[in-house]
């Protein structure tokens, strides 16, 4: 399948939510579209910097679908890479921001009410009732958990004990929660060791040309103290009235040398 005829098939299925919002859809693996994300055999210094060489060879992603704007500059830019070793996923988030707000500064608080990158796992292809999130500030205040979808009475569930260790660094230019000046942005690093993941690796271990769903998002607070959200996503998300829980539509890694 060519990707003008996946563009294609998302934007009818789009088409399709307006026309019936009641209705769940949920994306085949042909239909979901695919970040590419390239091995490195160097060693990656976790600095919230773009130094070294293969970070350049990396696909670099815009989130270009956009979610909740209200204004002329909410649609502020994010471009996100992914690499991968033996041992581990390392992810760069670079976003543009005028306004650096953040609050939380607790482990497993509430990261996401403040500006921040968001990361979405499910370590096989297809989509799946569980997903591992795992969400960062610009204090590098980390929310990391196990999302379980429709786990009773259709209400969703997570599961907090889920306490990885991992690497993140968060460099900012501005200052954080003072709108009397405008900010440039922020960059993020993440190293993720497949450890994390163990036990769920088994049927689709991580190899050339292995799959693994996921998503990547950024969320931001242009107002002050938690104020109003904007949203963007690297594959789209039709319903954002719901949450961005939706395993169904997210999209694949596919590992490559």
């Amino acid at each position: 399948m060519t990707n003008a005829y996946k563009f294609l098939t998302l934007f009818l299925l789009s088409l399709c939510f307006q026309l019936s919002a009641a209705q769940d859809f949920k994306l085949s693996l042909e239909e979901r579209l695919i970040y590419k994300a390239k091995k490195t055999t160097k060693k990656i210094k976790v600095d919230g910097k773009l130094l070294e060489k293969d970070w350049k060879k990396a696909e670099s992603r815009t989130l270009n679908y956009h979610y909740l704007s209200e204004k002329a500059d909410d649609k502020q830019k994010t471009t996100f890479r992914m690499l991968w070793d033996d041992k581990t996923l390392y992810l760069f988030y670079k976003s543009e921001d005028k306004y650096l707000t953040s609050t939380e500064k607790k482990h497993d608080g509430t990261p996401f009410l403040d500006d921040c990158a968001e990361f979405f796992l499910i370590p096989v292809p297809n989509s799946l009732d569980v997903h591992f999130c795992f969400e960062i500030n610009l204090y590098e205040a980390k929310n990391d958990i196990i999302y379980m979808n429709d786990y009773y009475e259709d209400k969703d569930a997570v599961v907090k004990a889920f306490n990885p260790d991992y690497k993140v660094k968060v460099k900012t230019k501005g200052t954080i929660n003072n709108n009397s000046d405008i900010d440039t942005g922020w960059t993020m690093e993440i190293a993720i060791p497949i450890d994390a993941f163990r036990g769920s690796t088994g049927l689709y271990p991580l190899k050339k040309g292995t799959q693994w769903a996921f998503l990547a998002l950024r969320q931001e607070r242009n107002e002050p103290l938690q104020g109003r959200r904007v949203m963007s996503s690297i594959f789209p998300i039709y319903n954002i009235e719901k949450d961005v829980h939706q395993p169904n539509m997210f999209g694949l890694v596919e590992f490559v040398d």
